[in-house]
């Protein structure tokens, strides 16, 4: 593609967004979106914008246009996601929103739903994530460090002593040659039965017949051959068959060969980028620096003589660096109301200002309860000013700009000098205050000289004030902070010292796609008759690319989207819980800390668990973002001593869960820290350990066994990662229907065991088949309807399951509570 596509595809986006803003706040206020369905059409649009921008953004190869783009594509990733939190809102507070039915209205596809996944996460960052993960393997070599268990293979059975795998090697070999000598012996039969024909018929064949048949033969087979090959190219010609691919001119290698070219380019116009920057910074301060240093030095010193006490002669105080400095000077604030009121002098205009205010006070007074309701109901809007602003920032900087000169799409040096201005205008500005306060000074003290003359007495100098206060709240402050018990070390070392005891691991490079899975296409029928579907295995993907890996890939989401602390994936065995965590880490390029209860058992004993928490999370926050991973979190919020013997475990698994605690409430936004839990068995916490384990995660995300849609693309899916393939004609929706209740883990350990070295090899002439499979698949176990039907009972005690069950009001129960918490932080 040229560079113009993406150019389009830019001005597209950026129109689309500008609609987008006037579709939500329209003239007429009851055109405005209400309904759950009118969010999810703008949800949607969102997405396509979303995914337009992240193409364009990694495709484009100007600097410049790079730096303005990703402000759009960062805003439009929060506004998609304030929109998202809404719709939760809106759906009674359940994370999965069936669209299967407006998908259809819109005449769209459930692909459409896929949120795309940013890849500058990981490109921007690449030469410090590979610095890092060189560190990590160095580290992982010294200590020994076991590696993480590869996906299982199905056990056949116990290994076979040696005296026995050799009977059952000469059992299979005599049998092996029993049916060749079988096979020879049957050939050699039919030979000698056409011998008998032919000599009881007495017709001998001549060698002239003979060579007439063979012809006659090879006749035949050459035009079979040819005719197929004619109908084929028919085929081909009228589109009824895939013409066959050429590795040369295939244009999704060569679209592929092409995306790298122009990630090359990127690099190299991105380096020649910051390299102009600091040459025509240094242009910039020689050729207009002396002039913005005289017009700061002139205007400030107006400033000195228009505000000298004309009586005394005393010059004003400077401003303070904190205060701004000349800033104030150079741009003065705007005068206030109470300013402008005093200057008037007109006591009307004070009582008309005062008579608002208390018509307002009564309001509030009155119906303070409505007005809280009111702004409680209204969707937050933090990420629309900045939308807003790259719309009027591309309008004005590149919707008319000719670039006819810029084919190779190189930096523009008039818009890095528009861009440096501003910064070598506060850096000379720094400069002239440090100057003009030793001036002023100096004139301070002439005045003080005067007058200490004609008084007859010598100067003094006033004594400052201000710095013993600093150093007062300074001390304050200090005594306030708690002791880090790991102030003497550095980063480094404590980073080394969690690899060393297996907690700071290696992230597997898996992709939020690998975990396979359908969308559904019956959900929102089901709503309609009042039944609660499970989440589709699509609808997971999304929900956990959303609140899990778009706020940790970027700093300026996570510090303004809705804040999501930790999230909580509770499932059977083997739905892909592991695959999600360490996607989730891999995709926003986050450390992975194993905070597992068997992972830690036997390490940092005793009290020394709390060093062990402290470490976790301050390098989880110095080296964000990070991603806390806790497999079987339950048994870390069990309290019955009973039960957490029954693990076997030297240490008792709820040992980390105090620290885990006070370090989970100390998290905010900003800090791009996750926590996230893996569960197969939450029932397990009973009562108050029921209500601390499910109050802890701000989400709860259930991942069922995969429906039948599901099902139908996980199969192919898996035997293509495993280098494998299916036959055209494989009755896969049999397979489907027989393996209902097994999970994805399930699957891929039958076919992972099935296509071993060998089984790959003859698979070019033995295509897999259901009885194949079934051999395999009848040593797995599927998920019991017992432990589904308890993980079902657990998920309606869920926050928002409770309320939908209980039918009271998603504004009622939660919120009340979360008001009352709110106004006891307030009186503290």
């Amino acid at each position: 593609m040229a560079n113009v596509t993406f150019d389009i595809m830019w001005r597209e986006a950026m129109m689309e967004l500008l609609d987008q803003l006037e579709a939500e706040n329209p003239e007429d206020p009851a055109l405005a979106p209400k309904d759950l369905s009118e969010w999810a059409c703008i949800y949607i649009k969102y997405i396509q914008i979303l995914r337009k921008l992240e193409t364009a953004y990694d495709q484009m190869v100007h600097p410049q246009k790079r730096l303005d783009m990703r402000k759009a594509l960062e805003s439009c990733i929060g506004r998609m996601l304030e929109i998202r939190h809404w719709m939760v809102k809106l759906n009674r507070g359940l994370d999965f929103i069936s669209l299967d039915d407006i998908l259809v209205d819109l005449k769209l596809t459930p692909e459409v739903l896929e949120v795309p996944v940013p890849k500058y996460f990981i490109e921007d960052r690449a030469k410090e994530l590979d610095d890092r993960d060189k560190f990590l393997e160095a580290l992982v070599e010294k200590y020994n460090v076991k590696p993480p268990q590869p996906s299982p293979i199905i056990k056949i059975g116990a290994p076979l002593l040696e005296d026995d795998a050799i009977l059952l090697i000469q059992k299979n070999e005599r049998g092996r040659q029993a049916r060749e000598r079988a096979r020879m012996m049957s050939i050699l039969k039919k030979q000698r039965q056409i011998e008998d024909k032919r000599s009881r018929m007495g017709v001998p064949l001549s060698h002239e017949e003979a060579a007439r048949r063979i012809q006659a033969a090879i006749r035949g087979f050459i035009w079979r051959r040819r005719i197929k090959k004619e109908s084929d190219t028919e085929l081909m010609f009228i589109g009824m068959k895939p013409k066959p691919r050429d590795a040369r001119k295939d244009p999704q290698i060569s679209e592929a060969k092409n995306l790298m070219r122009r990630k090359r380019i990127q690099l190299e116009h991105a380096r020649e980028y910051d390299e102009a920057i600091v040459t025509l910074k240094q242009k910039v301060r020689e050729l207009e620096g002396q002039d913005m240093r005289e017009t700061i030095q002139d205007k400030i010193n107006s400033w000195f003589v228009a505000n000298r006490n004309e009586e005394t002669g005393e010059y004003p105080d400077f401003p303070d660096q904190d205060d701004g400095g000349s800033k104030v000077i150079l741009n003065p604030p705007p005068p206030t109301l109470d300013s402008l009121l005093e200057d008037l002098n007109d006591p009307k205009a004070k009582a008309k200002d005062k008579k608002p205010d208390k018509k307002a006070t009564d309001k509030k007074g009155k119906k303070g309860e409505e007005v809280a309701e009111v702004k409680e109901e209204k969707i937050s809007s933090v990420f629309i000013p900045s939308i807003e602003a790259a719309v009027h920032e591309f309008v004005a900087k590149w919707q008319d700009r000719d670039e006819t000169d810029n084919f190779f799409q190189k930096y523009d040096a008039e818009l890095v000098k528009d861009e440096l201005r501003p910064i070598v205008f506060e850096e000379i500005r720094l400069q002239v205050d440090e100057e003009m306060r030793v001036l002023l000074q100096n004139l301070k003290d002439m005045v003080d000289a005067e007058r200490a003359a004609k008084l007859g007495k010598k100067g003094k100098k006033k004594k400052k004030k201000g710095k013993k206060k600093g150093k007062k709240g300074k001390k304050d402050k200090k005594g306030k902070k708690k002791k880090d018990p790991t102030s003497d070390r550095s980063i480094e070392s404590l980073f080394a010292e969690l690899v060393s005891n297996g907690i700071l691991q290696p992230c597997p490079h898996v992709h939020v796609r690998d975990f396979l899975g359908s969308s559904s296409f019956m959900q929102a029928t089901l709503e309609k008759a009042n039944v609660i579907p499970d989440p589709s295995l699509a609808q997971i993907r999304q929900a956990l690319t959303e609140y899990a890996i778009l706020p940790l890939g970027s700093q300026y989401i996570h510090e303004r989207a809705p804040y999501i602390k930790s999230v909580l994936m509770y499932g059977g065995e083997k739905t892909g819980k592991s695959l999600l965590s360490h996607a989730v880490a891999n995709l926003s390029g986050a450390n992975f800390f194993d905070l597992s209860p068997r992972n830690t058992d036997g390490k940092y004993p005793g009290k020394n668990v709390n060093m062990m928490m402290h470490m976790v999370f301050k390098v989880a926050r110095t080296m964000a973002p990070s991603v806390i991973y806790i497999d079987e979190a339950e048994k870390v919020f069990l309290s019955d001593k009973k039960k957490l013997r029954e693990f076997g475990s030297s240490e008792p698994f709820n040992r980390i869960r105090k620290e885990l605690l006070k370090e989970c409430k100390s998290l905010g936004s900003g800090e791009r820290v996750l926590i996230v839990g893996n569960s197969r068995e939450p029932f397990l916490c009973a009562k108050k350990d029921e209500k601390a384990f499910m109050g802890f995660w701000t989400k709860h995300v259930f991942l069922p066994a995969p429906d039948y849609a599901s099902r139908k693309v996980i199969w192919p899916g898996l035997f293509e990662r495993h280098g494998g393939r299916l036959s055209v004609d494989f009755d896969l929706s049999t397979l489907a229907h027989i393996t209902q209740g097994y999970t994805s883990g399930h699957m891929d350990m039958v076919v992972h065991s099935m296509l071993t070295k060998r089984r790959l090899e003859r698979l070019k002439h033995f295509y897999v088949d259901i009885p194949e499979i079934l051999q395999w698949l009848c040593k797995v176990d599927p998920l019991s309807k017992e432990q589904d039907e308890a993980l079902r009972k657990w998920m309606d005690k869920t926050p928002a399951m409770a309320i939908v069950k209980g039918g009271a009001k998603p504004g009622t129960a939660a919120s009340g509570k979360g008001d009352k918490k709110d106004k006891k932080k307030k009186k503290k």
